[in-house]
């Protein structure tokens, strides 16, 4: 079943009705080249709704077709929301961005790393482990295990100096911090302080019956099948079997990775970001914090992580460009979740060659882009600056 809903009077939004054409059909020609199964995707500006288009499969294998409320892994878009929080609890003053972790989790100060703060998680710039090669499911799945496995590692860098973006370990240590810190559990803490003030009702870490039911499985995108995307195919497979694992084990917190939610949730938590952190009522974050996020935080450092990604694409290597606690768009074309003409303090979150969401506070407009079919990273960081290209050209009246 396909749902396709557009704005009876775009021109009122500033958007040409012509050029927004090309997104739907964009995103209509790549499902029909198997380029991704399913996709949900909301683009508002002004705080309206401009396209709402929800077409494809949620599960290729059994020909199950995408509904508005199905249910899809977040992974790394996990981080998005386990930032949100944890701005949250600075202004409640909880803590603060230059606390030292090791002043709330002593044990993880070792070998070390002392020095190392929220900030520097946040920012990615802490030099704890992109990856964690032996980790068991059952480890990467329990927050207090997890964090545990950095605890007599040393850090790869002085903290600040380099962008080495961690896949799941960071965000455990920070969630693990949180929740000491405030004496509250993880869940609750998302819970209480994000998704039910926001009515973000189908969103949950961790496998949530009620949500597992709609729950859109982790496959390959069907491109991958041809013969020469063999290597992208097999290391889909790979990713799949530890994210499904991990994701959907019992009681799972993982806050780096672990989210499930709608392309709808997302999209209220994109607009909350937009409207200066308050949503229907419900402010979550002030205006202050949003200012300070919508920055380049890591100058002109590159993400080691994009060497093992791109490593075969001959892209010139380039800065991070990371904002506070998410990804950051900054004033350098670079491959990555945003387009060529995003405006610099547009900001966002991404997950594994599936999801993303953008706010660009210039131009006062959200993306929300939740997808079924893992791609290869690099294609998927190309389908992401198309469509966000696409959304923005459409763009005549600032």
């Amino acid at each position: 079943m396909t749902h396709h809903h557009t704005h009876s009077n775009l021109k009122s939004l500033g958007i040409d009705p012509v050029r927004f054409e090309r997104l739907a059909a964009r995103v209509t020609q790549d499902l029909d080249c198997g380029r991704y199964n399913g996709a949900a995707l909301i683009v508002a500006r002004h705080g309206e709704i401009a396209l709402d288009l929800c077409a494809g499969f949620a599960d290729r294998a059994t020909n199950r077709a995408l509904e508005r409320d199905s249910i899809f892994h977040l992974m790394s878009l996990s981080k998005a929301l386990t930032a949100i929080v944890a701005l949250r609890l600075i202004e409640d003053g909880v803590f603060c961005l230059t606390t030292p972790i090791a002043d709330v989790i002593p044990e993880f100060g070792r070998a070390g790393k002392e020095a190392i703060n929220v900030y520097h998680l946040l920012t990615q710039t802490g030099g704890l482990p992109i990856d964690t090669p032996g980790a068991a499911i059952d480890v990467i799945a329990n927050l207090e295990r997890y964090a545990a496995w950095t605890f007599d590692k040393a850090a790869s860098c002085k903290p600040g100096t380099q962008v080495a973006y961690s896949v799941l370990v960071a965000h455990s240590v920070l969630g693990l911090f949180m929740e000491r810190a405030s004496g509250k559990p993880f869940v609750e803490l998302m819970d209480s302080l994000l998704f039910e003030p926001l009515g973000m009702r189908d969103t949950a870490y961790g496998p949530r019956p009620d949500l597992m039911a709609r729950r859109c499985p982790l496959a390959p995108a069907a491109y991958l099948s041809e013969t020469k995307h063999q290597a992208a195919h097999d290391l889909a497979l790979t990713h799949i079997e530890r994210i499904t694992g991990y994701s959907t084990y019992p009681g799972s917190v993982a806050p780096g990775g672990g989210g499930f939610s709608t392309a709808h949730d997302i999209h209220r938590l994109a607009e909350m970001l937009r409207n200066g952190g308050e949503f229907d009522g419900a402010r979550i974050l002030s205006p202050a914090t949003l200012d300070l996020v919508a920055r380049n935080h890591t100058g002109e450092m590159p993400n080691q992580i994009f060497k093992i990604l791109f490593a075969n694409r001959h892209w010139v290597e380039c800065q991070a460009n990371l904002a506070l606690g998410f990804w950051g768009r900054g004033t350098t074309p670079m491959p990555g979740p945003f387009g060529d003409l995003n405006s610099a303090r547009t900001f966002g979150g991404i997950g594994r060659g599936t999801t993303l969401f953008w706010i660009d506070p210039d131009l006062d407009m959200t993306l929300v882009l939740l997808t079924t079919g893992l791609m290869d990273e690099g294609d998927n960081f190309v389908r992401y600056s198309t469509l966000s290209n696409l959304a923005v050209t459409s763009i005549v009246n600032r």
